[in-house]
């Protein structure tokens, strides 16, 4: 095979100058040969990044520079103190993690983070919420007035008739309420013992829903601890109402502490039932906000991780609703002229007296309290103690010292109450000396014995005793003893025992026996309860009394419907030792007024009644009747719009008269209530800014509570073209009166706030434009009109 295909020789000057250029080549190569390319490793050896910092796998949002030097990692103090690491375990300046006895760390250069791990006792203790607790609503009121009524009348057979009237009048606005109570009463064929009007109580109340205060001027009731009394007085009182407040909690309850080395969910529950589940993040926790227990339980925690792993503990608790949480106060103030003849005489007030209590919460487990009375010839003070034995229950105790014209003494209270899901145990002693006296006894003439000592009407000793136990399936045993004596060597002795047990399905039976140690003998009962339908019930008896022989009670009653109807009682008792015994009731009620009446009594001896109450409101230029109201209410008002049906929590409770109102009665003060109308049933020419809202009243107020519902001229509108087709779906309409709409399917349009000529002006979704006129009827038929098509013809675009 030929090699060159050229002659000879100038195949041999071809390979000489071949030769000779590779030869150049390699010399050049020598000369001006490239180095290798870096190693990626040295380059990085010395950067600095910027990093998300993660502990103990915990992402806490920290983005920080990190150097990175030989193969180190390198950053500043206070991003790892920013990623919840104590300033104390880590030194100031530049760190580097490994380099920290306990500290460790790791580059992920696909996630760009450095993992950190650290002990978990060296993260911060967390505090963690279960649940977001109660919503606060600021109690509001309206103004207004209100009339309470108790119509009553009895007829004795072959005796007198009795007629009485009691009402509540009530005044009330934003800054509180006035009210007062009282009774007209007439007697015929009697002694009158009622005739004539006995005025109750006068006062006026405001409240200050922020610091949970409440006041109160003219007749009203002193309060009192455990140990103390309450007194009727003419004057002023202030103090704590935590009741204003729903959104507070005022006892401690228990928190549950551990450590959580991942990210992990917590699970929480509380005697069996599930409570609650929130997120942990690494290192000491405590659970707080748990939900409302009272008494001894068990709480198991199960944690769970990311892996799926769970950690079951299982912690038992105690709560004592009686105790204050640690730093919170308690207290209440009344000073006035001590009420007399309550319910005899209308004006009748004594000397001046003042009375305060005051309590504090020390620690979760400790709570303090004191009380003072004072009146002319009257000096009382007296200290008191709460403290929780760990999950063991509650003791008390408090001491009190008197000086009450010219006699002195002291009383001493101790006690110790424990609930449990088993059984529940309570004790509680009370002792006085001669002397010992408050406001309670200071209107009445102290006695004297035949030695010249004080007899004082309370008791010398009181000791209660008492214990349930649940028995599971066996029912539930309880048992009482009451011992009381008297400075003049009166005593009183009771023991009581009580069995009950649910049978099947709502059925119960109740046994029970008391005995007066004193005057002897044995008094039984035998009880059992078979509902008969939702609201019918029967109950039968047997009853054995030492004063009075057997008993055998037959029961049928038939509750009223909460929304109104018809309810009765009927009851037949034989009786060893007398006659039967009748009883029947027959009540009725709607949505203004209930009525009542029946007779009872034995053979001869009949007495009929018959009873009406409600009350009259008038709110916002209107009167309306309801049922009583003791605590507060809401008028519902849809500015005229008849037949709405309105809600309370989710249910309907009944429809706005022919004025567009609705009082829903019976409300309860401080409770955000839900309110809201149905809509589905209003005219399509209808316009609702809200639909539903959540108010929470003021104690013993209304409040008007409007849904604006405003009519307006609305209309369909069918939109073609020149050419006869519907106009392109998403098409804009806009009316005279400057509000848009969207063309839809068959060019139909729904249109608000027509006057009665317009021009629409219609663009097209391509920004071609036509003007077209509408002119509607003013029926006022609250039918939704449909008006075309009508002919839009399309403008030249520009």
């Amino acid at each position: 095979m030929a090699i060159c295909a050229i002659p000879l020789g100038r195949c041999r000057a071809l390979v000489l100058v071949l030769f000779t250029a590779s030869r150049c080549v390699s010399a050049q190569s020598q000369d001006d040969v490239l180095p290798p390319p870096p190693d990626a490793r040295q380059i990085n050896a010395n950067a600095t990044y910027h990093l998300a910092l993660v502990v103990n796998h915990a992402d806490n949002g920290v983005v920080a520079a990190v150097s990175r030097r030989d193969g180190r990692f390198y950053l500043a103090s206070a991003d790892l103190q920013r990623a919840g690491i104590p300033a104390e375990k880590i030194p100031a300046g530049e760190v580097d993690p490994d380099a920290v006895p306990g500290m460790k760390s790791e580059y992920d250069s696909a996630g760009q983070r450095l993992l950190v791990t650290v002990p978990d006792n060296w993260l911060p203790k967390r505090d963690v919420a279960m649940g977001n607790g109660t919503r606060r609503f600021k109690a509001v009121s309206g103004s207004g007035a209100l009339f309470n009524y108790d119509l009553y009348t009895s007829h004795v057979q072959q005796g007198s008739t009795q007629l009485s009237a009691w009402h509540e009048v009530r005044f009330f606005n934003p800054l509180g309420s006035f009210n007062s109570t009282g009774t007209l009463g007439k007697s015929y064929g009697g002694e009158g013992f009622n005739n004539g009007y006995r005025r109750y109580d006068t006062w006026f109340n405001g409240q200050d829903d922020e610091s949970a205060l409440s006041w109160s001027v003219g007749d009203i009731i002193s309060d009192a601890l455990s140990w103390s009394s309450s007194v009727r007085m003419g004057g002023v009182s202030i103090g704590r109402d935590f009741s204003l407040r729903p959104d507070l909690v005022t006892y401690p309850l228990p928190a549950f502490s551990g450590e959580a080395a991942v990210p992990s969910t917590v699970d929480v529950f509380i005697n069996g039932y599930r409570n609650g589940s929130t997120q942990l993040q690494p290192g000491p926790f405590t659970l707080t906000n748990l939900p409302y227990v009272n008494g001894a339980g068990e709480a198991v925690l199960v944690t769970t991780d990311a892996l799926g792993r769970q950690i079951s503990t299982t912690l038992p608790f105690y709560v004592a609703s009686d105790l204050l949480r640690p730093g919170m106060s308690d207290y209440s103030f009344s000073a006035g002229a001590l009420r007399r003849n309550y319910g005899l005489k209308n004006f009748d007030y004594g000397q001046a007296a003042a009375s305060g209590s005051w309590r504090y919460g020390v620690n979760n487990a400790w709570t303090v309290e004191s009380h003072a009375e004072a009146a002319e010839s009257l000096a009382l003070g007296g200290l008191g103690s709460l403290v929780k034995l760990g999950r063991w229950g509650v003791v008390n105790g408090a001491w009190s010292y008197s000086q009450m014209r010219g006699d002195s003494g002291q009383q001493i209270n101790w006690g110790y109450q424990y609930n449990g899901s088993l059984f529940t145990l309570a004790t509680q002693h009370t002792r006085r000396q001669r002397g010992f006296g408050n406001l309670a006894l200071y209107d009445v003439p102290t006695r004297y014995d035949s030695n010249n000592l004080p007899i004082s009407t309370l008791s010398r000793d009181t000791s209660q005793y008492s214990v349930s136990l649940n028995m599971g399936n066996y029912g539930n045993l309880g048992a009482a003893w009451i011992d009381v004596q008297g400075f003049d060597d009166s005593r009183t002795r009771l023991l009581n025992l009580s069995w009950s047990k649910s049978l099947w399905g709502n059925a119960s039976l109740y046994v029970a026996a008391g005995r007066d140690m004193e005057a002897g003998g044995w008094s039984t009962a035998m009880t059992l309860q078979v509902p008969l339908g939702p609201r019918d019930n029967t109950a039968l008896s047997v009853e054995n009394y030492p004063e009075s022989g057997s008993i055998q009670r037959v029961n049928y009653s038939h509750a009223m419907p909460s929304d109104g109807g018809f309810g009765w009682d009927m009851a037949w008792a034989h009786q060893q030792r007398n006659d039967d015994y009748l009883q029947g009731t027959l009540s009725w009620r709607n949505n203004h007024v209930e009525l009542q009446g029946g007779a009872y009594g034995q053979s001869g001896e009949y007495t009929q009644w018959g009873d009406m109450s409600g009350a009259l409101v008038w709110m916002d230029n209107k009167v309306f009747a309801a049922n009583q109201i003791n605590d507060a209410f809401v008028v519902v008002s849809t500015e005229g719009e008849p037949d709405v049906t309105v809600n309370y929590e989710n249910q309907p409770i009944g429809e706005t008269d022919d004025d567009g109102y609705m009082l829903v009665s019976g409300v309860t003060s401080a409770y955000a209530g839900l309110y809201s109308i149905e809509t589905l049933n209003l005219p399509a020419d209808v316009s609702i800014r809200n639909t539903e809202r959540r108010v929470a009243l003021q104690r013993r107020s209304g409040y008007l509570l409007k849904f604006p519902i405003e009519h307006q001229s609305v209309a369909n509108v069918i939109l073609h073209d020149s050419q006869g087709k519907a106009v392109p779906v998403s098409s804009r309409v806009q009316g005279t009166s400057g509000g848009d709409t969207i063309v839809g399917y068959d060019g139909l349009a729904y249109l608000e706030g027509l006057q009665r000529d317009n021009t629409l002006t219609v663009t097209a979704p391509d920004g071609r434009r036509c003007r077209v006129a509408l002119h509607v009827e003013r029926k006022n038929s609250g039918r939704l009109e449909t008006y075309g098509p009508l002919i839009c013809r399309w403008q030249e675009t520009p």
